[in-house]
């Protein structure tokens, strides 16, 4: 039964057990709703320093190390904005039975051993992040190496540099009057990581597996309805069957991963489309695109290779090891030199190589911005700002959190822009003598100069404030992968595989940059079928390494072994004899606890978004098939700006056009992201000095999701 034959079928509420059950294409559609808000919403959480400390193990209840930060002064003596009190964090629903997958939280920590080792008297207290608390315990923590990371990395080190991010206060795209980089990979990794929690909380659907016959299927590689079935096909296998066990054994044999079985090359086909559709969203049809490549394009030219790849010419793994941590951590400076020979003890001892690639890149980044800013404030135009806005703006910024926040509710609330906010809580006179010419400059001025805000913070955090948790959090990674590091390195030519990463990420960069075209059509921007190709090309590459990695390392092989078949597990439906209860027959409960009116309502929205489900999927299908087509012949040359399949693009896309920005007049209601879907934040240039622009795929077909805040 498809979504709308589901929606049309609904039975009306009713008393009786069987008129309260949601059909396959309800439950799944409420079960969408409910993980894209709760996923989003914990990760837009951490924008508070709380959210650190209620999230649970590994992370302390309390902070171990003081997240303030010195405060100091932009150019040109604009203030920063400093550490204050933190935005109320939003409204949080305990952890139940249902975010546990049916399970009580005894049961929980019973079976996550980290639980047991790390957990002290936090472990009766309920985690505000419920959904990434289980991603990270189940899949992260259980990795090679990983889990042989102390206990201070987490509750010290990662714990005191995102306690450290929220403090910095780092701007929101709302006052910013367009999408920040920042927002654009929060809202896409969301999209990806509720996926993945779908997958763990309702499990891969067992009952279509057989058991020996998904591998002896045939599957035509030129039909997307093939690709797809194939990657399902293999989800099944690796969940239920004997995929994990077969591969592993396979590749230590062979280079040739894709000659496991028709259903594995198929299946590897179908993740290659995916990700270099997911490269293509990011880098080329979002705005911030080019601007990424340029960040990229700067730190790996700032990248030692050479002299990498000399200290791994070293034979002896310690002393590679070491002479690579000196070459990346060592801290040249003469803070750090007194302080050696113990005739200083400060605290701040300068940068290592790491944090100055850091820094530099940055500084190059704020150096546009400022430019931009420099260029409001010289501006001797009739519409130029007066000083004295320019000057309550500057005092704006140095304001605390608190303040942002309030000026923020204040603008939405009261229907003017957040310009007219902040001027008229400085002076009325100003906000009331303002022409839109003189609004336009001072909204591009007050993005300017949060632009050099966040990026300073963002050095302060990694690189100048003490104690240095980054420096740390390294070596603490570092000392966890030795035993790795040791086993690979005089097993493996690593300089090899550093030479071909290296040419991967400058073909990649230059398969990005837009494209000279014939008589004067403009610059081609790269298509979905040119990441193909450039993923087609290089996955040999990865294959080798796996092959080499397999075939030279056995044990520790063995372990990524054991981690993929305890994840493997992690995916299975319950069974009726585990005494556990399905996502389907825990979302029904939810439903069915529902009074009547509302009960009414939530199944409006239910199956307003089980069509909207239904129609993305068939237009991931179609996509599926262009890109299939269009790289199987010569039309991949032309590049096309269609975007690639996959739903969750559609949940990305959802999430950035229901981003609150400020109005773009002096008066007016808040616009969303969809209507500033294409503008750049001033400043920001691409690769080569370009001016950004986002654009609209050629013919692209658009879906817009229900609003389904009732559910």
């Amino acid at each position: 039964m498809d979504a709308k034959e589901a929606a049309s079928e609904a039975p009306p509420p009713s008393t009786t057990t069987e008129a309260l059950r949601l059909s396959e294409a309800q439950t799944r559609a409420l079960f969408d709703i409910l993980t894209h808000h709760e996923t989003y919403g914990e990760i837009e959480g951490f924008k508070t320093p709380d959210a650190v400390t209620g999230y649970g193990y590994p992370f302390a209840r309390t902070m171990k190390v003081a997240a303030t930060q010195t405060q100091s002064q932009s150019v040109g003596g604009t203030p920063k904005s400093g550490s204050g009190p933190g935005t109320p964090t939003r409204s949080r629903t305990p952890v139940s039975s249902f975010w546990l997958g049916g399970r009580g939280k005894g049961a929980v920590a019973a079976e996550e051993e980290e639980e047991e080792n790390g957990g002290d008297d936090d472990g009766e207290v309920e985690s505000t992040s419920p959904v990434l608390q289980m991603l990270l315990t189940r899949l992260v923590l259980p990795f090679p190496g990983v889990r042989d990371l102390p206990g201070e990395f987490w509750d010290v080190r990662m714990q005191g540099l995102l306690a450290r991010f929220a403090e910095a206060d780092l701007s929101e795209s709302f006052d910013k009057g367009a999408m920040g980089t920042r927002k654009t990979l929060a809202t896409g990794a969301s999209s990806v990581m509720e996926m993945v929690a779908r997958g763990l909380l309702g499990g891969v659907d067992g009952d279509a597996y057989e058991e020996k016959k998904d591998r002896e299927k045939k599957y035509d590689e030129g039909k997307a309805e093939d690709l797809a079935r194939a990657f399902e096909d293999a989800w099944r296998e690796w969940a239920y069957g004997g995929l994990v066990e077969e591969v592993f054994d396979h590749v230590k044999g062979t280079e040739d991963v894709e000659g496991h079985s028709p259903m594995m090359k198929a299946a590897l086909d179908y993740a290659i489309i995916h990700l270099a559709t997911f490269a293509h969203h990011i880098f080329i049809l979002s705005p911030e695109g080019q601007y990424l490549l340029k960040l990229i394009e700067n730190i790996n030219s700032l990248i030692p290779y050479k002299m990498i790849k000399q200290t791994l010419r070293i034979g002896n793994a310690a002393t590679m090891i070491s002479g690579m941590m000196r070459l990346m951590l060592a801290k040249l400076s003469v803070t750090s030199l007194t302080n050696w020979v113990g005739l200083t003890a400060n605290a701040d001892d300068g940068m290592n190589l790491l944090q100055r690639i850091i820094s530099l890149v940055l500084s190059w980044d704020a150096s546009e911005f400022r430019k931009s800013a420099e260029k409001v404030e010289k501006s001797k135009s009739d519409a130029a700002p007066t000083e004295e806005m320019l000057e309550a703006i500057r005092m704006y910024v140095s304001l605390p959190r608190s303040e942002h926040v309030a000026a923020r509710e204040e603008s939405v609330k009261s229907g003017r822009s957040i310009i007219v906010t902040i001027l008229e809580a400085s002076d009325g006179r100003l906000a009331a003598g303002m022409t839109n010419a003189q609004h336009r400059l001072c909204l591009e001025y007050y993005s300017a100069l949060l632009s050099v805000h966040d990026r300073e913070a963002i050095t302060a955090v990694l690189c100048r404030t003490p104690p240095d948790l980054f420096t740390q959090a390294v070596k603490d990674v570092v000392g966890a992968y030795e035993p790795i590091i040791r086993s690979v390195h005089s097993r493996v030519d690593l300089r090899f595989y550093l030479e071909a990463t290296q040419g991967f990420i400058t073909d990649f960069i230059r398969a990005s940059r837009p494209k000279k075209r014939s008589e004067g059509q403009g610059d081609r921007m790269a298509s979905v079928e040119d990441y193909v190709v450039l993923l087609r090309n290089n996955r040999g590459l990865l294959y080798r390494w796996i092959h080499d990695f397999a075939e030279n390392c056995p044990e520790v092989w063995e372990e990524f072994r054991r981690w993929a078949k305890d994840v493997a597990v992690r995916f299975r439906q319950p069974c009726g004899d585990e005494g556990r209860k399905s996502m389907k027959e825990l979302l029904n409960g939810l439903f069915a606890s529902l009074d009547e009116a509302t009960r009414e309502k939530v199944l409006e929205a239910i199956d307003s978004h089980a069509r909207y489900l239904d129609s993305v999927t068939r237009l991931s299908q179609r996509r599926l098939q262009m890109v299939i087509n269009a790289t199987a012949s010569s039309a991949a040359a032309h590049g096309s700006m269609t975007s690639g399949p996959g739903v969750y693009l559609s949940q990305w896309q959802s999430l950035l056009d229901t981003t609150v920005i400020t109005p773009a007049s002096r008066e007016g209601p808040p616009r969303h992201g969809e209507d500033v879907k294409f503008v750049t934040t001033m400043g920001k240039l691409g690769l080569g000095g370009r001016k950004l622009a986002g654009s609209r795929g050629d013919g692209e077909e658009e879906l817009k999701a229900p609003d389904y805040g009732i559910t």
